[in-house]
């Protein structure tokens, strides 16, 4: 009986999934890291550990660092619905090819989405959020065709 670390559209989903979980990453280290361009923190412990002239700004996240933390929950809110789905596609049998086109069309779309929202780009943020969503769509469908 082959196990699923021999199943191509199971590579692929988790070669998508790394590469994902490292976008949650870089966005979730990119928070501070603006925090600290921008010399404001939000919390007062954090005093201790921010840049000299840093200041403590209480209920307003400055501009940049609150473009990265949206764009980061953005993330946030879709990955559990691709980590989902994901494997019942590939325990379900689903079209290999449609692994293909949906695992990496997601990927790629909430890459470019991610750049797109931190660069403030429109209409791509909006065209790449669709096409993210149009693969999750596409491997709902899928799944619907391969148990029923």
């Amino acid at each position: 009986m082959p196990t699923l670390a021999s199943d191509p559209s199971f590579k692929l989903f988790a070669i998508c999934s790394a590469i994902l979980s490292m976008l949650m990453l870089i966005l979730a280290g990119m928070t501070p890291a603006r925090r600290a361009t921008a010399k404001k923190y939000m919390n007062p412990e954090d005093n201790k550990v921010s840049f000299a002239g840093a200041t403590l700004v209480e209920g307003v996240e400055d501009p940049a660092t609150a473009r990265v933390q949206r764009a980061h929950r953005n993330l946030n809110e879709s990955l559990p619905i691709f980590f989902g789905l994901g494997i019942i596609y590939v325990i379900s049998g689903a079209s290999p090819l449609g692994a293909e086109i949906c695992f990496v069309g997601f990927t790629v779309a909430r890459v470019l989405h991610a750049i797109a929202y931190l660069n403030a780009l429109q209409p791509w943020r909006t065209i790449f959020y669709a096409l993210g969503a149009f693969a999750l769509t596409g491997m709902a469908v899928q799944i619907l065709g391969a148990v029923l």
